[in-house]
């Protein structure tokens, strides 16, 4: 037994209400915080069952699969999040042709033969000589920037369906020098801010 602890009455062990004067009991007050803890984790289940999922990744590894797939991840990045961004009924979409174009280019870097890309182009002398891999390289450039924009800006126009426009644009990818350095990488992590912020259910 124990006895309240505002009128002394005995109390037999788990009753959550004292009978006498109604006082509610520690272990009263322990079952209401695990009742609103578990009425709070129905709700965000609930919520969530209606987002849209994108794939969550640590935000520790994500530099890691950066680094150590010598920017190998931005390609399987765009390829395997095209379909869901593209899915999500923003204005903006990520061109299939542009990964595609994306992927080839990138692998034309690892894969092209020495005699093709020490190969000239155009000289006008030899500060200014382009070689074929010379041209392949800006235009993986070009093309891995093209797609960060485009991504980034399907995803601001998918958090204006959560805050005001203005607040989306300043705070989902917000830096362009970022965007243009990591691409995939620093977008991934903006995703995982927005499934933070519940606007994608996580893809485990």
């Amino acid at each position: 037994m124990n006895k309240c602890t505002s009128c002394g009455a005995p109390i037999e062990i788990g009753c959550e209400k004292c009978p006498y004067c109604g006082t509610v009991t520690p272990y009263g007050e322990e079952k209401f915080r695990e009742r609103e803890s578990k009425l709070k984790d129905d709700e965000r289940k609930k919520a969530l069952e209606n987002l849209p999922a994108m794939k969550f990744v640590a935000n520790a590894f994500i530099p890691v699969l950066y680094v150590f797939t010598m920017g190998l991840y931005s390609v399987w990045w765009y390829a395997m999040r095209m379909k869901p961004l593209n899915s999500l009924g923003t204005k903006s979409k990520i061109p299939a042709w542009l990964v595609a174009l994306f992927a080839v280019l990138f692998a034309g870097i690892f894969l092209m033969p020495p005699n093709l890309s020490d190969y000239t182009l155009s000289r006008v002398d030899d500060e200014t000589a382009y070689t074929v891999y010379d041209i392949v390289l800006a235009l993986v450039i070009l093309s891995s920037g093209w797609l960060a924009f485009i991504a980034r800006k399907v995803l601001q126009e998918h958090a204006a369906n959560f805050m005001d426009k203005s607040q989306a644009v300043n705070s989902v990818a917000p830096s362009n020098v970022m965007l243009i350095l990591f691409g995939a990488a620093y977008l991934q992590y903006q995703v995982n801010k927005m499934i933070k912020m519940n606007m994608f259910a996580p893809k485990i």
